[in-house]
């Protein structure tokens, strides 16, 4: 065997062990299932079966790697969880904002156990110190790391085994001086102040995100913009960024392999630190770093082998970095334009002007576009399949994006970053330059917004069509690899795909458009959204979530997706933020013809909001002032005028949607004394759905209105919170009445069809 595909091999059966140790084997069995790998890596070393005792090898180190690495790292955190204590945090980096005062990534110690990384929560007094500070709390603890029954958490994959929860003071002491480990992300964070100075506001937050992944400063807009045109890349530092740097400091080293080892070798060490060692990062900057090496040594270069390695030893770093979603993105963008890029550019290649012409001179240039195209179609082969499974979500118009802003990113990236470090000395002069050099940041924001108007631009993976679909998709592709013509390949593969993405938006709009009312409480987190369809008329009762994507994008998109562009009704049962943060979201991406408001004399500051939103966008505003029959399509809806009075879940109103002998009921937060009311003021009989009150508060969905409308399926609205919903008492009486319960946080969207 080959010494690279030795290589190759060892580093790819140590890969998949990892892997199949954090998702599929028993975690106390770790240690003994690779002592048992040993005894066929014996065999086939006494058989001399080279490639055999090379992958049991490797399979037998990650296994035995995999339960050292929890028995020695883990068990710091595993002494603290639970646990209320005094600690000492060492922070790693500046401290950022949260909705209830800061956090920061730290180093932990506590009552003479080891160091352990974790993320300290406190008030806003965090944001007053820097790297290097010691802290000194009380704090609750809790283990963030692998665990029997939850298999692992987000915060574990990225080397974080245990969050702090400061309470009382904190006791903060100064070094004299910063830690030389802090260093690099202290001037990271600098680079990144400095870029946003000196450009302007419009596209600081977009640049400082290009160069230094810090997303802080961009705007919900722009996100949800660059997510639905597949650009969200652009702003996670990753291979893309690195080869960005690398290419320009070869303009300053030459080609010369020992001056750009000399130049690039330290640069991309101090980069990757500076952003956040994260491992996509780390990844990126390992297998630049590969790349370097076998051009310095002369060694022919072999990707798969520098690629495995580079994820062997990002593995070695931390084993459960093997669930973290950024890494498996990362590898998977670079291992497919390994595998699909050359081949597709070889294809692309041959495609060229006649001989002779007067375009012909337009080669060179033509070919530098199938070059874009082939490095979009490798990165994207294998990670549309992993976003599809992960976010439920694909973009159709990414390969278009990516071909018309790579080359102004490439450019954007490097006039970004040697601007932020003149801003360093010369503020003046950068934001004089920067001015200029805005346009560029323009341009890639303007296609964003200009292409993410573009109906079906994003395909979202909910209902039974689309997953179908891609998987379909899929499938043709890799039946295609073997069909002999290219030209009939590419053709087929186009024209199939066309007909199925067409075939399943076809299939999802009339499945809209069937029955009598459709349902959906979708998937926002911790909020309610609850669409209405009927007859092609559309209905939104509330509008908000702390979902990772805007809760008004979910709507719109949920939306878009079954072919409405325009909103019929929008009826918010109250202002909490829970319940309207998508507002203005949903407002810039759909037409909402009229907007139903209780008067309520909580949240007055929302209102005013809500009202001018609904001015500058021409929608109607009926204030419910008393109950109201509102027509949709072959459906009605009574909404009920508040109740109650004390506080804005109490002066809330509620809505009973109606389609022949169908009945469901949405209560927004009103708790159980309002639903008293309402019993008694509705009449409301039995309903087949209700929507949890309060996401499944224990003051909400009483036994009274159980008893009064006997629901057959009860559908909570809930995501992550510190509340405790749904409550163990609602779901007793949820089944007490023989109720089935379906919960967004398990299941994601919920869609209900009556016919």
């Amino acid at each position: 065997m080959r010494a690279p595909r030795r290589g190759a091999a060892l580093f790819s059966a140590f890969s998949a062990g990892v892997f199949l140790a954090v998702y599929l084997l028993p975690v106390g069995w770790w240690p003994l299932l690779g002592l048992i790998a040993l005894a066929p890596a014996g065999l086939c070393l006494w058989r001399r079966w080279e490639a055999g005792t090379l992958l049991c090898l490797g399979l037998a180190a990650a296994l035995l790697w995999c339960g050292a690495f929890r028995a020695v790292f883990f068990a710091p955190a595993e002494a603290l969880d639970g646990r209320r204590t005094q600690v000492t945090a060492v922070l790693s980096e500046a401290a950022t904002p949260t909705p209830y005062g800061a956090m920061v990534p730290c180093w932990v110690t506590g009552e003479g156990r080891g160091l352990v990384r974790g993320t300290l929560y406190a008030g806003e007094e965090l944001l007053d110190l820097s790297a290097g500070d010691r802290v000194t709390a009380v704090c609750d603890c809790q283990q963030t790391a692998l665990r029997e029954e939850t298999r692992f958490d987000s915060a574990a994959t990225k080397g974080v085994f245990v969050t702090l929860r400061a309470r009382g003071t904190l006791e903060v002491a100064h070094p004299e001086r910063t830690p030389w480990w802090c260093l690099p992300r202290q001037w990271g964070q600098r680079l990144a102040g400095s870029i946003t100075r000196a450009f302007p506001e419009d596209v600081a937050g977009l640049l400082t995100a290009l160069v230094t992944g810090d997303k802080a400063g961009m705007s919900q807009e722009v996100r949800t913009d660059l997510a639905r045109t597949g650009m969200s890349h652009l702003v996670a530092v990753s291979g893309m960024h690195v080869c960005f740097l690398v290419s320009l400091l070869t303009l300053f080293t030459g080609y010369s392999p020992r001056r750009r080892c000399a130049v690039c070798v330290p640069v991309l060490v101090f980069f990757a630190l500076a952003v956040g060692a994260s491992p996509s990062v780390l990844r990126a900057c390992l297998f630049q770093l590969a790349l370097l090496l076998a051009d310095l040594t002369g060694r022919e270069e072999d990707r798969w082998t520098t690629l495995t390695g580079a994820l062997a030893l990002l593995l070695l770093l931390d084993p459960f970095s093997a669930a973290n979603i950024g890494l498996q993105l990362s590898f998977g963008a670079v291992a497919g334009m390994a595998l699909v890029t050359g081949r597709a550019y070889a294809r692309l290649s041959r495609i060229r002007f006649p001989a002779g012409s007067r375009w012909a001179r337009l080669d060179p240039l033509l070919c530098r576009v199938w070059e874009l195209i082939a490095a979009s179609l490798g990165a994207l082969c294998l990670t549309v399949p992993l976003s599809a499974y992960y976010f439920g979500t694909f973009s159709l118009l990414a390969p278009l994006t990516n071909l018309l802003v790579l080359p102004v990113a490439s450019a954007l990236f490097a006039v970004t970053l040697l601007l932020g470090l003149l801003g360093l000395f010369w503020p003046a002069g950068a934001a004089a330059l920067a001015a200029v050099a805005a346009w560029l940041g323009r341009y890639v924001l303007w296609v964003g917004r200009s292409l993410s108007a573009v109906p079906y631009c994003q395909i979202t993976l909910e209902g039974p069509y689309y997953p179908v679909a891609l998987g379909a998709l899929l499938l043709l592709g890799a039946i295609l690899l073997g069909w002999r013509s290219q030209r009939r390949r590419l053709w087929l593969f186009a024209v199939c795909g066309a007909l199925v993405l067409g075939g399943s938006g076809l299939a999802s709009w009339v499945s809209l458009r069937t029955g009598t009312l459709t349902l959906a409480v979708l998937d926002v987190g911790q909020g309610q959204s609850v669409a209405l369809f009927s007859a092609g008329e559309t209905a939104l009762v509330d509008c908000g979530g702390n979902s990772d994507d805007d809760p008004g994008d979910v709507c719109a998109n949920f939306l878009d997706q079954r072919g409405c562009r325009v909103l019929d009704k929008l009826i918010l049962t109250h202002y909490h933020t829970d319940h309207v943060c998508g507002l203005d979201a949903l407002f810039r991406r759909m037409e909402v013809r009229e907007l139903i408001l209780p008067r309520m004399d909580q949240d007055e500051d929302s209102q005013l909001h809500i009202l001018a939103l609904a001015r500058d966008e021409g929608a109607k505003v009926t204030w419910l002032d008393r109950d109201m029959e509102v027509p949709l399509g072959e459906s009605r809806l009574r909404v009920f005028a508040p109740l109650g009075d004390g506080g804005a879940n109490e002066e809330g109103a509620s809505v009973l949607v109606r389609s022949g002998r169908f009945q469901g009921l949405i209560t927004g937060d009103m708790n159980t004394a309002v639903e008293r009311k309402l019993v008694e003021h509705a009449r409301l009989g039995r309903c087949q759905v209700l929507v949890a009150g309060h996401h499944g508060s224990r003051y909400a969905s009483g036994q009274e209105l159980l008893e009064a409308i006997r629901p057959e399926s009860v559908l909570i609205s809930v995501g992550e919170n510190s509340y405790g919903h749904p409550a163990q008492d609602t779901l007793d009486r949820l089944a007490q009445v023989g109720a089935e319960v379906y919960r967004t946080d398990e299941m994601g969207t919920i869609t209900v069809q009556v016919n």
